[in-house]
């Protein structure tokens, strides 16, 4: 699957915990990322099916099993 940098930014940076798009900038560089960003590339990655979004509190997002699998592919190329 093709991602854009800041698709990938941000999928490596999500976990399997729910977290608020805030929380997911916070640990990025500033310079690289800002919450529009992040909340773009988390709609984007929704779509995909890589993310998923907490369907009672909103806006806490946490990946999906097709997303660990691919931030794990990622992690693995990169190493």
């Amino acid at each position: 699957m093709n991602l854009t940098q800041k698709q990938r930014i941000v999928l490596l940076s999500l976990t399997n915990e729910w977290q608020t798009p805030l929380q997911i900038a916070n640990q990025l560089s500033k310079a690289s990322e800002n919450l529009s960003d992040v909340q773009q590339a988390l709609k984007d990655l929704l779509n995909k099916g890589l993310v998923q979004i907490n369907p009672v509190f909103f806006g806490l997002y946490r990946l999906t099993t097709d997303g660990k699998t691919l931030k794990d592919v990622e992690l693995s190329k990169s190493q």
